[in-house]
């Protein structure tokens, strides 16, 4: 018997609990392939799930967890198979990791389903600021020498966004003149294009928002503080979960895993950067997370 596909019945891999529990909340039929072995309290998956739902393979071995996640797709007339790269990551070796990453989009490519990106981040900023939804000062520059004009006009400190040839954008924070003149020398060595996008330097508490989206819904996962950020209270963390949902609604982002800097301070919650975790795992990096040379990239902070 041949079981059509629903969008409705996702297979998640190896993820947190926080994820289970916002799927069962959301209403999919959920089933989840996790690890052997036991968890930590803080780890358990929610007693919501039904227990033949979970189905343990060893993540070391790719033919097993393949040929689980094959047969279970076929067998239950599953849509996707879904994962966050941070939950891949927790307690599995970098080889395992990037192994079970390989097999989810292997499953994903034959849904025959097109891949749909995050835009780039001007266009981003431009979607937040005309919805005035975590709306920042910003302006767009179209070259280095008018960018440097406008983020003295701020006045400094900034932030200034472009990409690089190669398509990767870069995301630095200029504190003071020089850093400016060092950020225009590595714009022009690396030969940055236009457009370049100045905005304000966002200050507050940061928090890192884990979400996953099944045919237009989207799920936060996790909320994790960054730094000597404080835990927020239940409305704080509800005024997050709007913003990051409000974002991927204006974007018109369908189906995938984001992963978005929020900063929190008194003009509520900002949006400092979006991403797609798992794209710059495959190699179609579109924002950078590392430090190079004194500037780092992918953070505004």
């Amino acid at each position: 018997m041949i079981i059509r596909q629903s969008a409705e019945r996702v297979v998640l891999v190896r993820p947190g609990p926080g994820l289970v529990r916002a799927a069962l909340v959301a209403g999919l039929d959920v089933w989840v392939v996790s690890d052997p072995g036991p968890h930590p309290p803080n780890a358990r998956l929610p007693a919501e799930l039904p227990p033949q739902r979970l189905l343990r393979v060893d993540f070391d071995d790719t033919d097993a967890l393949r040929a689980v996640l094959t047969d279970t797709v076929r067998r239950h007339g599953i849509g996707q198979v879904l994962h966050l790269t941070s939950d891949l990551e927790k307690g599995l070796g970098s080889g395992a990791a990037a192994a079970a990453e390989e097999v989810v989009r292997e499953l994903s490519a034959d849904s025959g389903k097109p891949a749909r990106t995050l835009p780039d981040a001007v266009t981003i900023r431009r979607i937040l600021n005309e919805s005035r939804t975590s709306a920042v000062r910003a302006h767009e520059a179209r070259s280095v020498t008018e960018a440097c004009s406008l983020a003295e006009d701020f006045p400094l400190p900034v932030v200034i966004k472009s990409a690089d040839r190669s398509g990767c954008w870069w995301t630095v924070p200029v504190h003071d003149r020089p850093a400016l003149a060092r950020w225009a020398e590595q714009a022009v060595t690396a030969r940055h294009s236009a457009p370049y996008l100045v905005e304000e330097l966002l200050t507050g508490s940061k928090f890192r928002v884990e979400t996953l989206t099944v045919d237009g819904m989207h799920l936060v996962a996790d909320i994790a503080p960054e730094g000597t950020a404080a835990p927020l209270h239940d409305a704080e963390q509800a005024q997050i979960r709007a913003t990051v949902r409000a974002l991927l609604d204006l974007a018109g982002y369908e189906s995938g895993t984001t992963r978005t800097d929020v900063l929190v301070g008194a003009r509520g919650s900002r949006i400092a950067a979006a991403t797609e975790p798992d794209r710059e795992q495959a190699g179609n990096s579109r924002s950078r997370s590392t430090t190079t040379g004194g500037i780092e990239r992918g953070t505004d902070r």
